[in-house]
Order: structure tokens, then C-alpha cells, then sequence
């Protein structure tokens, strides 16, 4: 299996709900994913949902990005948390660190399970998770995509254990299954 297929296994083995994408692979490319890699792509490609059991924690899709249908396009789009940040800046320098921060970092996941947690790729390519109450404090969880996606494929932890707790597949592989 491909590493996209296994991690999504592993998430569908923890409970995970997901749907098939709604648009072909090789549909345009939505404007906050200009730029972003091969990896990226066809991970957000190949679904238009992947949500945990209870509906609180999900990757964003394509269709997310783009606007379209599914779990997060109406009370939490994708940049939900940019604007949160925003509304909640005290004046025109700390909206210009929140629009910075928010300009080199894209999410990939939400949470509104235990407050606002997501998790992002930051501008050098590292997965980070950040959460309330400061949003734009985060915590590096994986040097890349691939690698967090052999994470949860193989059920491993990422040595963060809000991200652990995030995902829910930690010990959900196959004995003998490596990062």
C-alpha cells in the first residue's frame, strides 16, 4: 500500500470517518495550496473528509481549501484560526506578527475537541501543532509530511503527546510496523 492509503488505514483502524474525495486529482489546485508540494497534495486529494470518531479532530481536504463541502467549510474553514488570532490582536504590530505567522504557516489539521488545537506546515517544511490560548506558539511534531504520515501509519508516537492525543493512533499498527 501507499503511504497515503496506509496512513489513512491506521486512522480508519482508530475510529476515523472518512469520504471519498468529490473532485478528480487532478482538479485546480486551490489558492492557499499554490506552491505546496507533491506530498501535500495528493494527501488532501484523497479524501473530502477524514474526521475522528467524535467530529472534533479532522485533516482539511482539498475541497476545504477550496471552499467546497465538507466537515470544516462552515464554522471552521480553513484559516479559522488565522482569523480568530486576528480578531483578537490588540493593535496593528501584533496583527502584523499574527498575519506573518499565519502567511508561512498552513494547516493541515483542526481541533475543536479540548479548545483550538491544529496542526501546520511551517515555511521550512516541519509539521508543528500550536493551540490555544497563544495560537501562534507551536511545537515541532515531524520534520515533514511524509514523516508524520509514517507516523500515524505505523501507529507510532510523534514524541508529542497533545499530537498523540490528536491523532489516536498510537499502538493501532501492526505489530513489527516501523516509522
Amino acid at each position: 500500500m501507499g503511504l497515503h492509503l496506509d496512513a489513512t488505514v491506521a486512522l480508519l483502524t482508530a475510529g476515523w470517518v472518512r469520504d471519498e474525495p468529490l473532485r478528480s486529482g487532478a482538479a485546480e489546485v486551490p489558492p492557499p495550496l499554490v506552491g505546496a508540494d507533491d506530498q501535500l497534495l495528493a494527501w488532501v486529494r484523497s479524501f473530502s473528509v477524514l474526521a475522528s470518531p467524535d467530529d472534533t479532530v479532522w485533516f482539511l481536504s482539498a475541497q476545504d481549501y477550496a471552499g467546497g463541502v465538507g466537515i470544516s467549510d462552515e464554522a471552521f474553514p480553513w484559516d479559522a484560526f488565522r482569523h480568530e488570532s486576528l480578531a483578537g490582536a490588540s493593535g496593528p504590530v501584533e496583527r502584523a506578527a499574527v498575519d506573518a505567522f499565519w502567511a508561512g504557516h498552513l494547516p493541515i489539521l483542526l481541533s475543536v475537541r479540548d479548545g483550538h488545537e491544529y496542526l501546520a506546515i511551517a515555511p521550512d517544511g516541519q509539521v508543528v501543532r500550536g493551540g490555544e490560548p497563544e495560537l501562534e506558539e507551536v511545537t515541532v511534531v515531524a520534520p515533514d509530511l511524509e514523516t508524520l504520515l509514517r507516523y500515524v501509519a505505523a501507529g507510532a508516537s510523534t514524541a508529542d503527546p497533545l499530537t498523540d492525543a490528536l491523532l489516536g493512533t498510537v499502538g493501532s499498527a501492526e505489530p513489527g510496523s516501523e516509522p
